[in-house]
């Protein structure tokens, strides 16, 4: 969009009038919202990044002017979150896309909302939701043609489907383990950063706050940067593609982070299952109970209809296909699956007024198991262990099937958020959860798991990691953060485990002989490596080849006394300086040189433009001996059509770090691509080029609206 403002009914302040003069804006714009039946305007700003700032004097109508933003920016991303959500995929993506499908629509995904938002939904969130619908649906009318080929109708309760469809991942998830009976828990895709910092550690007084999820960069789990200051409504953030819930960010009081983590919310039944006509049944208490049936066809690109029945019963639905020989079958159970309050509870978020609010809102149990970091304009940090528990019955093991024909295996209902892992304002004046257990989110932490059921607490694969250690290293030893430091923290690209690796290099090269003293070339790259400074930036000329030897020794050697013990034996240190020669053969033999720069290897960026980019994040062998990640965490993977590039693809995507002081709050983001997915847009990648790949951040000009 582009033009000037014109009969706006809600003017820019003072504040942005100055930031126009200042060339902040790139684009001003208004948007009539009379076909949501709001007879106003929203003003439309997109600043420097494209990044839409919506302003309007009531909320509907800014919400028409994001849905707008949203469509212009994404379209075609808008219609594949929907499709995701409501178990449409396969249409556009063919057979691959097939069980997840079935899954959205055996959990109701696809229907469960439009009942929701037609008879239960606040008139607020019902009036929101449609707003924000009707500005997708205008731009899509005034661009005929535009992502035809995977277009779907727009409904105001696809906003929610897409809600609930992103954070069911992480009950099912749960389920399938359970199914299994998996000793170790799979770690989740889905990592993530956040911390605080109180206002007695930091330089100027502030609460800090960082959110840094780590998702994949392409999907449903996309996320949407905006502003909106629209009636009472003032959110600064992330949303996912499709919807306008403000995920993860601030409003003008308080502010949240989220990482993967949480208590075990869901389980697995087994019970005894039969087909008697004219329907299956199951038994209960001794009763046999009937079965709900339902059938999906489920249509497929490049293929026939999959037609696929679905069984419920009320403990939840059956999850795998019933084994008719031995009269059983396996029943999902989650909180979740009968849930619709999501956005609802979301919304209570982004209107609370100080993290006891956000708390309260999050005690609906809506939200998905996850640790959810807060802070406010207050001074206070607050921490939840979030998730709706249920209230086990002792003496069963529901880390595998429980028995589901009896009634002693029944949830006795959901505990209450004060049952749960939480702590506010700690005495440490600081805490980080990057994926860990509570016990490690401060030096000498009191959330210790003998204070907790373990299903309440529920750490498993989400002990500790680099990430996490990293983190209590420079926040513990900070004690006053500056700004600028809370930035170089968010943005951190040391590899805490460099200086094991450099020292057992040091230690082998010496004790290789004379043969390793002769080889010039040999001598100088393990002088440039174990001069490396341990960090990961596009201009270090030692790290492509500490990566590329270290990938070997943890595909060949046995490395894990090196966490153990904090030494490999003479053997494998033998091993080890041949593996660093066959490094630096393989490099010069590639890249032309072994000091090839960091940044020539590890680029970011899309559609034919590609950028030097900091970070790591890899691993062979043994996790506590050769796993490196990056506190600013970005994976890659070979490029096809280069194999001599490694493309980032996931890790540190939506970065927002806050400070809240003086009862206000300022932010900053990082984004890796850019605003627009248009590769003809001047925002489709210029983040990459600008932000991310050197490693800085931009300014949200939160207040100058």
């Amino acid at each position: 969009m582009a033009g000037s403002k014109s009969g706006g009914r809600r003017a820019p302040t003072r504040g942005l009038r100055g930031a126009l003069r200042g060339g902040l804006w790139a684009a001003v714009a208004t948007v009539g919202v009379a076909t949501c039946g709001v007879a106003d305007e929203a003003v439309l700003h997109r600043d420097s990044w494209g990044v839409p700032h919506a302003v309007a004097a009531t909320e509907p109508a800014g919400l028409f002017a994001l849905g707008s933003a949203q469509a212009e920016a994404r379209l075609a991303d808008v219609y594949r979150a929907i499709r995701t959500a409501v178990g449409r995929a396969a249409e556009i993506e063919g057979a691959g896309a097939v069980e997840q499908d079935y899954l959205m629509r055996l959990t109701r995904n696809d229907r469960i909302h439009a009942e929701y938002l037609a008879t239960k939904a606040p008139p607020r969130l019902r009036e929101n939701v449609a707003a924000f619908a009707a500005g997708i649906r205008r731009y899509i009318a005034d661009h005929p043609g535009e992502a035809a080929d995977v277009a779907i109708d727009v409904e105001p309760w696809h906003a929610l489907a897409i809600g609930r469809a992103m954070i069911l991942r992480w009950p099912i998830g749960t389920i399938m383990d359970d199914l299994r009976a998996a000793e170790t828990r799979a770690q989740p895709a889905a990592g993530s950063n956040q911390w605080a910092v109180a206002p007695s550690r930091s330089a100027d007084g502030s609460a800090i706050l960082l959110s840094d999820p780590h998702l994949t960069w392409e999907g449903l789990a996309v996320l949407y940067e905006f502003r909106l200051h629209a009636g009472d409504l003032h959110m600064g953030g992330f949303s996912l593609i499709g919807s306008p819930m403000l995920a993860i960010g601030h409003n003008r009081h308080v502010g949240w982070a989220l990482t993967t983590g949480g208590p075990d919310t869901s389980d697995v039944y087994k019970i005894k299952f039969r087909v008697a006509p004219p329907r299956p049944e199951y038994e209960y208490d001794g009763q046999w109970r009937p079965v709900t049936v339902e059938s999906f066809t489920i249509p497929v690109r490049g293929g026939d209809p999959v037609t696929r029945p679905a069984f419920y019963t009320h403990l939840g639905p059956v999850i795998s296909t019933p084994d008719m020989a031995s009269g059983t079958a396996y029943v999902g159970a989650s909180p979740y699956f009968d849930q619709t309050g999501l956005y609802e509870q979301f919304d209570r978020m982004a209107r609370a007024r100080n993290v006891r609010e956000v708390n309260a809102a999050l005690a609906l149990h809506q939200y998905n198991e996850q640790n959810v970091m807060s802070a406010d304009v207050e001074g206070n940090i607050s921490y939840v262990r979030n998730g709706a528990t249920p209230i086990r019955p002792e003496g069963f093991d529901f880390k595998r099937p429980v028995d589901g024909t009896t009634s002693a295996t029944a949830w006795k209902g959901i505990h209450p958020q004060e049952d749960l892992v939480r702590i506010m304002n700690p005495p440490q004046g600081y805490m980080q959860n990057c994926n860990i257990s509570p016990r490690y989110m401060m030096v000498d932490c009191e959330l210790t798991p003998d204070r907790f059921p373990g299903h309440v607490y529920n750490a498993t694969w989400d002990q500790n990691n680099p990430r996490g250690r990293r983190a209590i290293e420079v926040l513990h030893n900070d004690r006053l953060v500056t700004r600028e430091e809370a930035t170089a923290y968010a943005l951190a690209v040391h590899d805490r485990l460099a200086r094991a690796w450099q020292g057992e290099l040091g230690r082998a090269y010496d004790a290789a002989g004379e043969e390793a003293a002769a080889d010039a070339e040999l001598r100088r790259a393990v002088e440039a490596v174990l001069a490396w400074d341990g960090e990961y930036t596009p201009e270090a000329t030692a790290t492509a080849l500490f990566k590329f030897w270290r990938l070997k020794c943890g595909a060949q050697c046995d490395v894990a006394p090196l966490a153990r013990d904090g030494r490999l034996d003479d053997a494998t240190r033998r091993k080890i300086v041949a593996l660093f020669r066959e490094a630096i053969d393989w490099l010069k033999k590639e890249y032309g040189r072994w000091d090839v720069p960091w940044g020539t290897v590890h680029v970011v960026g899309r559609s034919g433009r590609f950028f030097p980019c900091g970070g790591a994040d890899y691993s062979t062998g043994d996790k506590e001996a050769n796993f490196s990640e990056t506190l600013f965490d970005v994976r890659s993977q070979q490029d096809p059509g280069n194999p001599l590039r490694y493309v980032a693809n996931s890790g540190s995507m939506a970065v927002i770090l806050m400070f809240f002081k003086d009862g206000k709050v300022e932010s900053f983001t990082c984004t890796p691509w850019g605003q627009s997915a248009d590769p003809a847009s001047a925002h489709h990648v210029e983040q990459a080029e600008k932000l991310f790949g050197p490693r800085r951040m931009m300014s949200t000009w939160w207040d100058e609206w």
